[in-house]
């Protein structure tokens, strides 16, 4: 029987099974109240919020789910004339079923848009006479996007691992506080749009488990409870992409990106795959395409794969090949330089040199959580080929955002390499780190294991963060020009590790590392340290090399490696070159004897 919720459940919020106030709950948690839209005024007939996807300078989707079936409207217009316009539904709703309740959802493109203004929008059922569905709520607001070529400012926000009904890591059905305080800070945050980094509505990707405004449960409503994703869903459009959660073709009826796929020639649609390594032949969602902002070109690929149809793969690249069959699946999928995807990305990527590029999908490039570690079979490792990550680099692809791994995490890249961040704080539960150690380019992570209910850092010199709230997070990136600044922010409204790029040509070496040492402090190690060097931008990182090979890429923050695989007797010279994000290095060399 579907779980229907009172009145009170539209108009308050529920915290292990007590209702409490809207008001008293944003006040307890520090959140605005202005930014959790819960509709209280709503019509009845309205069961999912209008959320909006698929944003180009000149339109945007606006996408809604009601209890009866019509060709319904949507009114736009500048601000202060919200429902000027009329644009109207080509289609009655699409039938889709929440938890035993049938509903339709209905997605309307709002077109003939100015780029970079600000607009309003209503949504109204399309009976003879029509039912403004928002009722006494205010009309919702958005911005088209910075035209390609605009030297116009702008922010966008990059979200991943959410829509889960589990809690300080428990599945009871309450309130999400952290995801609710999560999305609505991100719904405060003035972000443009949101880019996903994968894996929405837990666990399956089904409708119930994304559901409506009414109902809760366990894994019911973790998306469009009004507590979620009603507040920025409204106003900050989505650009969504493929996780290894949620495979079906819900997916791309929840998040409709017509128009970007088809201005790029990208495929977002249902892909018959054949056979790799004895895998069943299935029909999956395939999402890849691009879009410009200002002097920006955005890639939203799809690096995913089913976890249950893996065949014989044993993900050998890995040090964990029951979590790296996937990718193992997934490269062959969609990574080879035959597949459809990489020749897309190719010829993309060579239809537009120059300026910033920034690329966003599932699998981690490099992860210190051990349940969802590296994607070896993406990297551009020592020694591989025709990598994703090195297709990146090579087409001058700047940074990486990826999810999965449900930390938070900042990679430098090392040579031939992307800088990367993991973000998979979304709102589901969270993971460690650093269980087998941090990696040498992690530069700065947070994870929460909650067996033992504390929380994990990579590396030693980050703060430990106090509890999961701190470690739940999304990211707000602010474009000017050639240079972003990606700002991390957590479910308690804290901003962590902040960094700015500064991404325009440089053909300027960095000065090299001074004072670099080199001391015995075991048996088999050597510890290597250094000074600063300094840069005309800024330098990205340091590399390791110990006669001529290369050892480890180590953040700049850091200026320290530990060898350990030093044989004594012998004689070493070591080499420390200092790195900018253009690629230009400088080296001091150190000899030692032991």
């Amino acid at each position: 029987m579907p779980v229907l919720a009172s009145a009170g459940r539209r108009r308050g919020l529920r915290l292990a099974g007590a209702a409490v106030t809207l008001g008293a709950l944003s006040a307890a948690l520090g959140v605005p109240t202005a930014a959790r839209a819960d509709l209280p005024g709503a019509s009845p007939v309205l069961t999912r919020a209008p959320y909006l996807t698929d944003l180009t300078p000149t339109s945007v989707r606006v996408t809604w789910a009601t209890t009866t079936r019509s060709r319904q409207t949507v009114r736009y217009g500048p601000l202060g004339n919200c429902t000027a316009n009329t644009a109207t539904a080509a289609t009655l709703g699409t039938t889709m079923t929440v938890n035993g309740v049938t509903e339709y959802s209905n997605s309307v493109t709002v077109p003939n848009l100015s780029p970079d203004t600000p607009y309003c929008y209503r949504v109204f059922t399309g009976d003879a006479t029509p039912v403004d569905l928002l009722g006494t709520n205010p009309s919702p607001s958005f911005t088209t996007m910075v035209p390609g070529g605009s030297s116009a400012p702008f922010t966008f926000a990059v979200l991943g691992d959410w829509g889960d009904t589990t809690s300080n890591g428990v599945n009871s059905g309450a309130l999400n506080q952290d995801q609710a305080n999560v999305l609505s800070r991100l719904a405060a945050s003035g972000a443009r749009f949101t880019l996903s980094t994968g894996d929405v509505a837990y666990p399956s990707g089904s409708p119930t488990n994304y559901g409506d405004l009414q109902q809760s449960g366990v894994n019911i409503s973790g998306v469009f409870a009004p507590e979620y994703y009603a507040a920025p869903g409204q106003r900050i459009p989505m650009f969504a992409l493929n996780g290894n959660h949620g495979r079906t073709s819900t997916l791309l009826l929840t998040w409709p990106e017509s128009a970007v796929t088809a201005a790029s020639n990208g495929v977002y649609s249902q892909v018959s795959y054949p056979s790799f390594f004895g895998s069943t032949p299935a029909s999956y969602p395939t999402t890849y395409y691009a879009f410009t902002s200002g002097g920006v070109r955005f890639y939203v690929l799809d690096t995913s794969w089913s976890d249950t149809n893996t065949g014989t793969a044993d993900g050998n690249n890995c040090n964990d090949t029951d979590n790296c069959a996937v990718y193992q699946v997934d490269a062959a999928a969609h990574w080879t330089p035959t597949s459809a995807e990489y020749q897309w990305l190719q010829q993309d990527l060579a239809a537009h040199p120059g300026g910033v590029k920034v690329a966003a999908f599932h699998f981690p490039l490099r992860s210190d959580d051990a349940t969802e570690p590296d994607d070896e079979y993406l990297k551009n490792n020592p020694g591989s080929t025709d990598t994703l990550e090195q297709l990146l680099h090579d087409n001058g692809v700047n940074l990486v955002f990826n999810g999965h791994a449900h930390i938070y995490q900042r990679n430098v890249a090392p040579p031939g390499g992307v800088p990367s961040y993991v973000t998979g704080g979304g709102g589901a539960k969270l993971t460690p780190v650093g269980g087998r150690g941090c990696a040498p380019t992690d530069a700065y992570a947070l994870g929460w294991s909650y067996s033992s209910n504390r929380g994990q850092r990579c590396p030693s010199s980050v703060p430990r963060p106090a509890s999961d709230a701190n470690v739940h997070h999304f990211l707000l990136v602010s474009v000017n020009g050639s240079t972003l600044t990606v700002t991390p922010t957590d479910s308690l409204g804290n901003t962590f590790d902040p960094v700015t790029y500064d991404f325009s040509a440089d053909g300027t070496a960095p000065t090299p590392p001074p004072s670099s040492t080199v001391t015995r402090t075991g048996s088999t190690t050597m510890k290597l340290t250094w000074d600063a060097a300094t840069d005309d931008r800024q330098v990205a990182a340091y590399d390791v090399y110990r006669d001529g090979t290369y050892m480890a890429t180590v953040p700049q923050e850091l200026r320290t490696f530990n060898d350990k695989t030093a044989v004594c007797p012998a004689s070493y010279a070591y080499e420390v070159r200092a790195r900018d994000l253009a690629g230009n290095t400088a080296g001091s060399s150190v000899p030692v004897t032991c």
